[in-house]
């Protein structure tokens, strides 16, 4: 983390042209193995062109005409007595309730009403834990949710908080293990605009022991629709280090080869030919050995290579 902190520095100085060849070479091959640090570039050239955006406010001519009017109640206001609002006199009429009988009455019951409201404040009953429980964590089917603002967890506890944006603001936090969080965060992860925040819902996600079908879903819908390579490839470690059982197998499997026949990044196919070399299962040979043959990656070739040994000799090591 400090490290990256480091090249953050680095990043807006190359925006003012202020770095020398070996440093803007060091800050290259950085960008290179640190998608983190790619999302930061991008937010910082957004700010950059944001800041250089000049937009110039001309006042229109009614609104100059309105400012003249309120300018001229003023000084009418300040200048003529008859004018001018008593507020010492306005203030004892209210407290002594110097009005008509009719405003009299309606004085009272406003009081009244104000009263019985702050008696039902102070001396409401303390909510039950089952209600404060529901208060801290609402089901989310009788939330719509319009985008996440924030996203953050803390490794040792196994804690999330989550910012959403409904029709109000709302904060929501739990344990990673709990089903409604799992399911919230599959849905950030395909449905967020925002790429640091799907990052983050990648690496969060990373926490939990296990995945349930919101989550495996998600991860296939990333691997296979979303632009930015860096989560992509958190995407496909996460789906490759999880326990396949037979429910998941087929969900698995296709995706891993849709990656490893469409993929343009070698280190996102890199990954899934690990991922299919787990598998151990004779159909794909096919599909491996046209990996083996045309892939660009050495490794995916080799690694594609040494499963087509192992279908005959499965003593074969990797």
């Amino acid at each position: 983390m400090n490290q990256c902190e480091k090249y953050r520095q680095l990043m807006w100085l190359q925006l003012y042209d202020e770095l020398n060849e070996n440093q803007k070479s060091e800050l290259n091959d950085h960008l290179q193995g640190c998608p983190d640090c790619v999302l930061n570039l991008e937010e910082i050239n957004e700010s950059k062109i944001l800041l250089d955006t000049k937009i110039q406010l001309k006042p229109t001519a009614s609104f100059l005409e309105q400012n003249r009017t309120e300018l001229h109640q003023r000084l009418l206001l300040a200048t003529q007595h008859k004018y001018r609002i008593n507020w010492k006199k306005k203030m004892w009429e209210m407290l002594s309730l110097n009005f008509s009988p009719a405003l009299r009455f309606s004085t009272a019951v406003a009081m009244l009403l104000i009263g019985i409201l702050f008696g039902n404040l102070l001396f409401k009953a303390e909510p039950l834990e089952e209600d404060l429980a529901r208060q801290q964590f609402p089901p989310l089917s009788e939330t719509n949710i319009a985008s996440v603002e924030s996203i953050d967890y803390n490794p040792d506890t196994r804690q999330v908080v989550m910012k959403l944006n409904t029709t109000k603001q709302l904060t929501v936090q739990g344990d990673m293990e709990r089903p409604e969080i799992k399911q919230l965060l599959a849905r950030t992860l395909i449905s967020e605009e925002r790429p640091n925040i799907r990052l983050k819902t990648v690496s969060a996600l990373s926490l939990t022991r296990s995945y349930d079908e919101h989550v495996i879903n998600a991860l296939v819908e990333v691997l296979e629709n979303d632009e930015n390579p860096g989560i992509r490839l958190k995407a496909i470690r996460l789906l490759t280090d999880t326990p396949v059982n037979t429910s998941i197998k087929t969900v698995v499997t296709n995706a891993l080869i849709h990656v490893l026949l469409k993929e343009k990044n070698s280190a996102i196919r890199n990954e899934a030919i690990d991922g299919l070399s787990k598998l151990r299962n004779g159909s794909l040979d096919p599909i491996i050995f046209n990996a083996a043959k045309n892939d660009t990656s050495e490794y995916v070739r080799s690694k594609a290579a040494i499963m087509l040994q192992r279908t005959e000799n499965p003593d074969v090591p990797d």
